[in-house]
């Protein structure tokens, strides 16, 4: 599954490598049912595993969302299997919808695409616009192509870095939660999310920069990352700076940015030559303008998209 979803995520621009270790974490908190009914795997006589996909619902300040994922080999990616594979979702995800018995609900998944305003074309996500989604927000990938010339920007008075301990990793998490609250897409915080986090195999404490006020609530927080076998398999020494988030009271004071100038000047000192993250072009802090005041190069788009689930 993990070779699947890597390979599929390499057909994009800004495609990131997939751990065995990170799909094992997420799979060992998904419920022994749900998994049994709502995930699919699909075989070929000769090539083994060449697709899977996994349906969940959520509700996200928006609607209730009948969500799905769905990858596939590029050597297999054709319309016929691929449409195939998203009926089998839809169907399973329409009787758990059916069950809740909740209007105005909505098939959702994430899929590359060319960008606002463009017709995506023979690709997957043409093929889910001839069946009736549509985008309704758009996502960024973007790529810092070098680590020099970091700007030495300052924390904000009264806002201090401190080294994460584990006993921290909890309202670490809980402050991240609570800044995106209400947001677009905003998944449940529920348990089997926090235990996703605090086991994620590829997370390094060591290297984020959490910002604390004097009051010790956390006010911001960039958890960057380096996926050394990504590294390796693409011939690159990129580190991600990710889970970028600011708490209310402290927006518009510069937090952010400072925070990923540092996370970028760790980057560097751990041996990084490039740096990459994903955006909401849609943010309402404007984060895309500030990441590329900062130096990040737009490289990709991925749409949400939606359709609705039949009454």
């Amino acid at each position: 599954m993990a070779a699947v979803l890597t390979a599929f995520h390499m057909i994009d621009a800004s495609g990131e490598l997939v751990t065995t270790e990170q799909i094992a974490v997420n799979y060992d908190h998904i419920e022994a049912e749900e998994k049994a009914r709502y995930v699919v795997i699909v075989e070929h006589e000769r090539d083994g595993v060449v697709a899977y996909g996994r349906t969940g619902a959520d509700d996200t300040p928006e609607c209730r969302t009948q969500y799905w994922v769905a990858a596939v080999r590029p050597e297999h990616l054709h319309r016929p299997l691929f449409l195939a594979l998203v009926d089998w979702l839809e169907q399973r995800a329409t009787e758990r919808a059916r069950t809740e018995q909740i209007p105005g609900q909505v098939f959702r998944c994430w899929m590359p695409h060319p960008g606002p305003g463009l017709e995506p074309g023979d690709v997957p996500a043409g093929w889910l616009h001839d069946v009736g989604y549509r985008p309704v927000r758009f996502g960024a990938a973007m790529v810092r192509p070098t680590l020099d010339d970091i700007p030495d920007l300052p924390l904000p008075a009264g806002a201090e870095v401190r080294g994460v301990t584990p006993e921290q990793l909890r309202v670490i998490w809980e402050a991240d939660v609570a800044a995106f609250a209400g947001s677009f897409g905003e998944q449940e915080a529920t348990e089997a999310a926090w235990l996703r986090f605090r086991d994620d195999p590829i997370a390094d404490p060591s290297m984020w920069k959490v910002a604390w006020s004097s009051s010790d609530q956390v006010v911001g927080q960039v958890r960057s990352f380096i996926n050394h076998e990504e590294n390796e398999s693409e011939g690159r020494l990129r580190g991600y700076t990710e889970f970028i988030s600011t708490h209310a009271d402290w927006r518009g004071r510069g937090l952010a940015s400072a925070l990923l100038a540092a996370s970028l000047r760790e980057l560097r000192d751990r041996g990084m030559t490039e740096a990459a993250l994903g955006v909401d072009t849609e943010n309402p802090a404007n984060a895309f303008g500030i990441y590329e005041r900062l130096g990040f190069q737009l490289v990709s788009y991925e749409a949400v998209l939606d359709r609705p689930v039949p009454d």
